[in-house]
């Protein structure tokens, strides 16, 4: 009777999954050595953690009809003259491709866009950064002399697939009046 209650008990712990037949140890592979991990390839930190450079635009505009040595404004038109100087916290390259005025002849007019200017005084083609001088230029657009109010608007953008990297400007500046000395 006692082997017959052992043998039951046996059964029992097999039946609820207590007792299990021994597995086999784990085989390991032979290794030849160290496992290479792979490594990124490191890139230089953003400056201030990000690729967005911060523009400064300062600007002073003044109309004329004719400048020395140009021919005088269409009839309807004027020259207006834009006086710039513009900084960046981040290395950018700026030429005079980057400026153009936006403007409206009226409040219901859509806004065009110009940025065809006229070399007067050349603006340079240099990078600005946090430890460089300031871009400072002159430049001229022939806009038409009746403006709605608060227009033309001087900005500083270039479309970002002709931006040389790594630092972009990613919308358009518009400058404030200011010091362009």
């Amino acid at each position: 009777m006692g082997i017959m209650a052992f043998i039951l008990l046996l059964s029992a712990l097999a039946i609820a999954g207590c007792i299990s037949s021994p597995s086999p140890a784990p085989t390991l592979a032979p290794t030849v050595g160290p496992t290479a991990m792979p490594t990124a390839v490191p890139s230089p930190t953003p400056i201030g953690g990000n690729n967005g450079a911060n523009i400064q635009f300062n600007y002073q505009l003044g109309t004329q009809t004719q400048f020395s040595g140009l021919q005088p404004a269409a009839p309807g038109d004027l020259l207006y003259l834009l006086q710039v100087n513009v900084s960046s916290d981040k290395p950018v390259q700026t030429s005079q491709a980057w400026f153009g005025m936006e403007y409206k002849v009226n409040a219901t007019d859509s806004i065009h866009d110009s940025n065809s200017s006229i070399s007067f005084v050349a603006y340079p083609s240099k990078i600005i950064s946090w430890n460089t001088t300031s871009a400072r230029g002159e430049m001229i657009f022939e806009l038409p002399a009746k403006m709605a109010p608060g227009y033309p608007k001087p900005y500083y953008y270039m479309p970002m697939e002709d931006q040389p990297g790594p630092y972009y400007v990613y919308g358009k500046i518009y400058g404030t009046v200011g010091d362009v000395q």
